[in-house]
């Protein structure tokens, strides 16, 4: 029976990348010229997002959010996602995606090399 409900639980609960990949779309959806979305997520469980334009300027304002909370940690509130605390950093592409050479040259732009 637990293991029924825990089943139950795992498929109606929002992971965090759900909650991630929603967040990518509303940014997208209030950013039309954008071609993607810069994620860095950070070791406390924050996220640093922004839309990304063609020429790998920035798009949309930087939002930071944390996963069913109502802000963001207390450690970001202090040093606003310092870099040193970054985990994994990526662009989510919006489909179409642009052609191989201006994703890499948006990336170095943007995420650095």
């Amino acid at each position: 029976m637990a293991q029924k409900q825990q089943a139950r639980r795992s498929k109606t609960a929002p992971s965090s990348e759900t909650g991630e990949q929603a967040m990518i779309e509303a940014i997208l959806e209030g950013s039309p010229e954008a071609v993607g979305v810069a994620v860095i997520r950070l070791d406390c469980g924050c996220r640093k997002m922004a839309a990304v334009g063609p020429s790998g300027n920035p798009a949309s304002k930087i939002i930071m959010y944390r996963d069913k909370a109502q802000s963001i940690c207390d450690q970001c509130k202090g040093d606003h996602g310092d870099f040193q605390r970054v985990v994994k950093q990526f662009i989510s592409w919006k489909k179409p995606e642009p052609d191989h050479a201006t994703m890499e040259m948006i990336s170095a732009k943007v995420l650095g090399n």
